[in-house]
């Protein structure tokens, strides 16, 4: 029995799309895409978005199935303790995070989460870890940061060690390149990067990365993490206190202008 939950969503959409009769190409010219993307969400090797799932269920006259069922393609997308951030960013107004072993996944180019990817998956040959499911991990981090461009984007403020800067996943160019992305995305209105210097002392990062997201109808969250887990923050005084120590790794960082100079001169000197 099919237990991946993309692959079991793709199954799903199959027996929708042979119960009304339809090729591929044919469903594909009714929702405004490709068959080969029908095809690649059929089999599994490609997660679909919520948008297009919209307009299937519609074309195939589902009643909402596909849509009631969609949500467990997250599941199969993200690491288990994470799935569950990633769609809550989705409904952010705000997203505050501090990211002291890499440039946060918000923020990372294609090759430079690859890089990421790699050096946390050593065994190639062990499932999960193969090229084919690091590539989907890749594509699904670029999707989550449509997030950012979208409209009505939420407010994204992230503040990152200066280490990370200095930290090479890949060669020169992809540093560089991805150097480059961080200038280019402080230029959005709707995102604030702050650099914490190397000579900032006795600032409140130490415990590791920290994530605060905010909402138009919910309470606030926090969301820390560690090696193969997660931990979401939902009490008022534990809330209150993961965001004082947010605010104080603010007030140690470089202010927004600054930042993006260190950016600039790091990405110069180092990766030319």
């Amino acid at each position: 029995m099919e237990t991946d939950p993309i692959s079991v969503f793709g199954n799903v959409l199959r027996a929708l799309r042979e119960r009304a009769r339809l090729s591929q190409k044919q469903l594909a010219d009714m929702v405004y895409c490709s068959a080969s993307m029908i095809s690649a969400i059929e089999t599994g090797a490609k997660r679909a978005k919520l948008d297009l799932v919209q307009r299937i269920d519609k074309a195939l006259n589902a009643g909402g199935a596909l849509i009631h069922v969609w949500p467990i393609t997250a599941e199969g997308t993200y690491p288990s303790w994470f799935a569950q951030i990633a769609e809550l960013e989705a409904e952010a107004i705000k997203v505050h995070e501090w990211e002291m072993r890499y440039i946060p996944g918000l923020l990372q180019t294609a090759d430079y989460a690859r890089g990421v990817m790699c050096s946390n998956r050593p065994r190639p040959t062990k499932s999960g870890d193969d090229d084919e499911s690091i590539e989907r991990d890749v594509t699904t981090r670029m999707e989550r940061q449509e997030i950012l461009t979208r409209d009505d984007p939420p407010r994204a403020w992230f503040i990152m060690e200066e280490s990370v800067l200095y930290r090479p996943f890949g060669n020169s160019a992809v540093m560089a390149k991805q150097l480059e992305h961080l200038e280019s995305m402080a230029e959005l209105t709707n995102v604030i990067i702050q650099i914490l210097p190397l000579e900032a002392t006795g600032h409140s990062g130490g415990e590791g990365p920290l994530k605060i997201i905010e909402f138009s109808d919910a309470p606030p969250i926090g969301y820390t993490e560690g090696r193969w887990s997660g931990r979401i923050i939902e009490s008022r005084d534990e809330f209150a206190l993961a965001m004082s120590h947010f605010d104080l790794i603010r007030a140690s960082a470089l202010p927004p202008g600054k930042s993006i100079e260190r950016v600039s001169e790091i990405r110069s000197s180092k990766y030319g």
